[in-house]
């Protein structure tokens, strides 16, 4: 788009490619100092849709006062003065359209630029069919692989139920597109191991991916984190900091429990999304991240928006493609194949699971989900002595069937009923204890001396 401007004089250019629907969608918009357009919609649609339907370019030299758009009010309302556009081919249709425009007297089009511009997109239109044909050899690559995985796995993904199915199904489809995803599940589903999948097979997976969970922020804080912020922009900012954005760019940014943003950093956020830019705080340069947005959420945020608490138009756009996981008690048929993964995963895959101990684990209700078994296969590897993992070796809440979430208390109660059960069954081996939990070592022992425990003041 560039070399067009540059060799035809024009004051701004965009390439307006065609989706199957036949939606329009300007994918690059330039000026003549090489820079992105501020508003790339600010062009003739009129114009762009007449040379996708009868597939002929058009030259005018005043779009004012020439009669074949008379009817457009986007050529007045945006000052358009000469436009040149042309069709880009395709095999079976035209895929798009190269669009140059001139606001000014000091550039009309002439029939040179026509003819320059009939040579660009017959070179344009032979590249597109090539990135059509590899994404569509990816696409094709990915559905086989997926079909392949042993034990009914797709990068970590296991499972061979409907509802986990539907999910594996579509992943390619979304791996080879590059727009924002939505993820939906309870905690503990596996959201931020789908966006992994997601940024690792994609085409940004050389590029950082970055996550971030919003609840473990309070506003001012999730702000400076996400967009940096200048040196003096409030009390202790000594220096210049990146903001998580700028760190992400080129690769994937992850919102993880992207409900808990406020209001105000919503306006932001959804200003990055749609311009690809913005500012650090305390700052008045503008900035550019090009990122991949996947955002997760454990809350209904058409709910959400309905009652004034997420932007409308935010959700719009952060939910291009939505992927709802399924909860593990609707994919119990999935709970086998996930304890072999996890015994795989723990190198302990020479344990066999007894029937009684299955029909404990399938059976339960599992309201931590994945992240939940997982943890009840690291607690039985710890605690089986023998070759068969039996209903001893479980968590006493699977054994019971009555979880320690059943009634209503504090998060930090829980967490405390948590680390005591697994401290007096694993005989207070804190290193053991650890893993179970899934944290470190010095995190248990934070946690120990926070709550005040001790061997002997914990029975």
């Amino acid at each position: 788009m560039d070399i067009a401007i540059e060799r035809t004089g024009a004051e701004r250019g965009a390439l307006v490619l065609i989706s199957d629907e036949g939606e329009a969608e300007v994918r690059v918009a330039r000026n003549m100092k090489k820079e992105d357009l501020e508003n790339p919609e600010e062009i003739s649609f009129t114009i762009v849709r007449n040379c996708f339907k009868t597939g002929k370019p058009v030259l005018t030299t005043n779009a004012k006062t020439d009669p074949r758009f008379s009817n457009s009010s986007s050529i007045m309302l945006y000052n358009i003065l000469s436009i040149v556009a042309v069709p880009i081919p395709g095999r079976k249709r035209v895929q798009g359209v190269v669009y140059l425009d001139s606001r000014t007297a000091k550039k009309i089009f002439s029939q040179e630029d026509l003819n320059f511009l009939l040579a660009f997109h017959q070179i344009a239109g032979i590249a597109f069919e090539k990135v059509k044909k590899e994404k569509n050899l990816i696409y094709e690559n990915l559905r086989l692989k997926s079909q392949l995985k042993e034990d009914y796995s797709f990068e970590g993904i296991v499972g061979k139920s409907r509802a986990i199915k539907s999910v594996i199904n579509i992943l390619p489809r979304v791996i080879a597109s590059d727009v924002p995803v939505l993820i939906e599940g309870e905690s503990g589903t596996g959201k931020e191991l789908i966006a992994r999948v997601i940024h690792n097979s994609g085409q940004r997976s050389k590029r950082p991916f970055v996550p971030v969970y919003c609840g473990a922020f309070p506003a001012n804080l999730l702000e400076s984190e996400l967009f940096g912020y200048k040196k003096g922009a409030f009390t202790g900012a000594v220096s210049d900091k990146m903001g998580l954005f700028e760190e992400a760019d080129g690769g994937t940014f992850f919102l993880d429990e992207i409900a808990e943003v406020p209001l105000p950093i919503q306006t932001k956020l959804l200003r990055v999304l749609e311009h690809g830019v913005f500012r650090r705080l305390g700052d008045t340069k503008e900035r550019k991240a090009n990122v991949r947005l996947i955002s997760a959420t454990n809350r209904n945020l058409e709910e959400l928006v309905r009652k004034g608490e997420f932007r409308e138009d935010l959700y719009y756009r952060i939910k291009v493609i939505k992927i709802v996981l399924p909860p593990l008690r609707e994919r119990k048929e999935d709970i086998p194949l996930l304890i072999e993964h996890f015994l795989k995963k723990y190198r302990k895959s020479e344990l066999k699971v007894s029937k009684e101990a299955m029909d404990l684990f399938v059976s339960y209700n599992w309201p931590g989900n994945v992240r939940e078994l997982e943890n009840a296969v690291a607690h039985a590897i710890v605690m089986c002595t023998g070759k068969v993992i039996k209903p001893e070796h479980l968590p006493p809440e699977i054994v019971s069937g009555v979880d320690i979430f059943s009634e209503p208390t504090s998060l930090k109660e829980m967490e405390k009923k948590l680390i005591i059960q697994t401290l007096q069954k694993t005989g207070w081996n804190k290193k053991k204890s650890a893993e179970i939990l899934g944290i470190s070592t010095r995190t248990l022992h934070n946690k120990i001396k926070e709550y005040g425990l001790s061997e002997k003041n914990s029975h």
